[in-house]
Parts: structure tokens; sequence; C-alpha cells
């Protein structure tokens, strides 16, 4: 853009201010355009990235704190009552069984592994897992089946019942 001077007054033709000037508006337009995206974007950017501080020991959430003992678990005596026995000796036991992992923590078995057997079901399980798994719930981790046996259901005995009223005279 080459400015043309006016011979007569000395001065710069307008239409050529006018270009100039509406250059100016666009790129000053623009560039605001850019900087308002700019600090957006770092604002943004801060407030997802907010540092925090380490969380000290009173922030630390105690996971057992969540547990609550209903009381649904075995007692010792019961759990041990159950059968223990080695995974060799259980591959003999049950020879068409597939349970080649514990259900608990998922590890093969190895021959020399302690396993313990629960009544009713049939399930075996490493020896710690299940004992651990016992005290909390009173039911085998796999079919929800309870070793525990549970006293049938009895009719109520004769003197208990009333007798219904007859209708006479119908």
């Amino acid at each position: 853009m080459s400015a043309s001077l006016d011979s007569d007054s000395g001065f710069v033709d307008s239409k050529e201010v006018s270009r100039f000037g509406y250059a100016i508006g666009v790129s000053a337009i623009i560039l605001l355009i850019i900087v308002v995206t700019a600090l957006a974007s770092y604002v943004c950017s801060k407030a997802f990235q907010s540092p925090q501080a380490p969380p000290s020991n009173s922030d630390m959430i105690d996971p057992e704190s969540f547990f609550v003992d209903d009381g649904g678990g075995l007692d010792e005596e019961t759990i041990k009552s159950y059968p223990k026995l080695t995974y060799s000796e259980a591959k003999l036991l049950k020879k068409g069984s597939t349970d080649t992992c514990c259900s608990i923590c998922l590890n093969d078995y190895k021959g020399s592994d302690s396993l313990r057997m629960l009544p009713n079901c049939g399930h075996l399980f490493h020896l710690e897992c299940v004992d651990h798994w016992l005290r909390l719930q009173s039911t085998c981790p796999v079919c929800r089946t309870s070793p525990i046996p549970t006293p049938l259901s009895m009719p109520p005995a004769d003197d208990h019942v009333a007798p219904l009223p007859s209708r006479s005279g119908d």
C-alpha cells in the first residue's frame, strides 16, 4: 500500500486511510479473539488440574471403617469342623471335577495346597481364603448354599391348632 499524497493539500488520500483503518480493526478483533480463547483455555485447565496438597493421615479413609460386622459369619469351631485336604487328595476324591483354581483368590491350585471342602455343596477353596470368607459370611462363595444345617420345617403340634367351627343347619 503506497499512500499517494494529494498534491494540493499534502494529505494522504482518504481511501487509503479507510483501508488502513479497516485492516487495523480486523487485526485487533482477531488478536482479541486469540487472547480471550487462550485466557479461557488457561483458566479451564487450571480449574480441572488444581494442585491439591497431599492428604494428611487424618484425611485418609480407612477401608475397614466401611465394614459392618453383622455377625453373619461362622465361629472358628464350625469352620475347623469342615473337611481339610490337599489338592492332590481332592483330585482323587473328585475325579470328574474341573475345579483348578480357588474362586476366592483366583490362584491355581498346586498339589500340596491345603484346601477346605464345604459340606452340602462340596466346593473347594484354599484353606486361608475360605476360612477368612466364612468368618465374614456363612454361605458358599460360589453357590451361596449355607453350610450350616437348617432345621426342617415342622408342622405345628395338634394341641395348638384350633378347630374350625362347622356350619350346621345348612
